[in-house]
This record gives C-alpha cells, structure tokens and sequence, in this order.
C-alpha cells in the first residue's frame, strides 16, 4: 500500500513539475517586466530587427512633419540618415530598453482586456524622440515629437495566448511549491527511499528531457505566429531563439538535480546493501 501511495505521489509530483518549470519561465521573463526587458534586450543589437525597427522609427518622425513641400524631401532624407545610425547614439540603448517596458505594460494591459482582442501594443516613442533629438540637431529646427507612439500590430495568435500565460506565471509559484512537497512526502511515505530517490530523479531526467525537445517546438511556434510587419516578424523569430536560449538553463539545472537525486539514491543503495553483507 505505501509503495503504490508513493509512486503515485512521485508521479503527481512529476506531472506538475512539467507545467510548473515552463510557467515559472514564462512567469520571470515574459509577465514579469523587468524579466522581459531582459529576455528582449539583445534584440536592439540584432541587425536585421534593427533595419526594421530604423524604418519604423523614420516613418513615425516624417510623418509627425508639418514643413512646405520642398523641404518635406530634404527632411525626408536627413531623416532616413540619422534613423539608419540610431543604433549607434550612445543613447539608443536607454531608449531601446524604455520602449520594451512601455511596450509590455501597454501589451499586458490589453491582455486584460476583453475588448481588446489579436492586438500587441509597441510603443516607439523613445527611440522616435531619439531620431527627432538628432535630426533637429543637424537641421537648426526643434522637430515636434508625440508622447506616445503606440503601434498595433495585429497578432491574433500570440495576443489569445497572452491571458493563459499570464494565468500560468501567477500559478508557478505554487505549483512549484506543491510539487517539491507532494515529491518529498512521496519519498517519506516510500518502503524503500533510496530505489525511491533513483527513479525520481529518472523521473525528473525525463521531464527536462520533454521540455528540451519541446523548446524547438516553441521556438518555431514563435516563428509561424508572427505574421504582419516585417519588424513584427523579425520580432518573433529573434525572440523565439532568445527564449529557447534563455530556457536551456532551466533545463540544464534540472538535469543536474535529477543526476544529483540519483547518484544520491545510488549512494544510499549501495551503502545498504554493504551494511547486511
């Protein structure tokens, strides 16, 4: 009765530390602000997503423009120019960050939304007031800059995923929580704690195995959800290898807990059995 009570604990354990790991994730580095500004941060160095995001930025600023016709072209060029070195502004990094955290806090607060529905919220007017502080250096002439510069984008798949990933994140916490405890009470309630221990930490190898072949699967998941603009795109497809990236630690630690569980639980059997020899 106690073996089969404590496989049965060991499994629930398991099962839940399968949702558990991945929301936990999700939960520090796409929910969290702070966590995502840092997932999405090497994305501003990102040359391809920098070539879209410098066109954005340029269409945004001439068309805030109110100058006669003969001027608009020469604008137009100045304009193109200092959008296409904004990378290089010392600070284009500061203006990068605000508008990841303007941006999520726009996205996560229409995520809650009802009414909203399919729309991602980017908010470039950070990196706009940067290009206007530039090219009204080189003109002589103050360029007028808007306090928000909100973009939807229309991202009906990644949008209807937003309040289930925000749900999840909420619950990591105790989901890690209850499947720590419902393992060690598995562990107590076991006849035989160190066979117990092996194949937990079996157990727990295969989880991060899952969650290792499931990664590329997100990964391209990422990719065939970004539809749209083609700095959405870019946005997607470097963001999804960033997160792919970003989760290889988690499962290289739980790796290293399940091999340490195991050696554990070798060590014990071992030491047992040499006792009654």
């Amino acid at each position: 009765m106690r073996t089969a009570v404590s496989a049965l604990l060991v499994i629930a354990a398991l099962l839940l530390a399968a949702i558990a790991g991945p929301s936990l994730w999700l939960q520090r580095n796409v929910v969290d602000g702070p966590g995502f500004t840092k997932l999405a941060g090497p994305l501003g160095s990102n040359s391809e997503f920098q070539e879209g995001l410098s066109a954005l930025a340029a269409d945004q600023v001439t068309g805030s423009l109110d100058l006669p016709p003969q001027l608009n072209e020469l604008a137009g060029a100045i304009i193109t120019s200092a959008a296409r070195s904004l990378h290089t502004d010392p600070g284009y990094e500061a203006a990068w960050t605000k508008t990841l955290q303007r941006s999520h806090e726009l996205t996560f607060n229409a995520a809650g939304n009802q009414d909203v529905q399919g729309d991602l919220k980017l908010d470039i007017a950070p990196l706009v007031e940067l290009v206007a502080a530039n090219v009204s250096a080189n003109l002589g002439v103050p360029l007028p800059t808007p306090k928000d510069v909100v973009i939807s984008v229309d991202q009906p798949k990644v949008a209807q995923a937003l309040p289930l990933t925000t749900k999840l994140g909420g619950w990591s916490g105790w989901m890690v929580f209850i499947a720590v405890d419902l393992l060690a009470l598995g562990m107590i309630v076991a006849r035989r704690h160190a066979l117990t221990l092996i194949l937990g930490g079996a157990g727990l190898a295969a989880v991060a195995l899952l969650w290792l072949l499931g990664s590329g699967w997100v990964e391209s998941a990422l990719v065939g959800m970004a539809v749209g603009p083609e700095v959405a795109q870019q946005f997607g497809i470097q963001l999804g290898a960033l997160a792919r990236a970003s989760w290889q630690g988690g499962i290289t630690v739980t790796f290293v807990i399940a091999a340490v569980m195991m050696a554990a639980g070798g060590a014990a059997l071992m030491l047992k059995r040499r006792r009654t020899t």
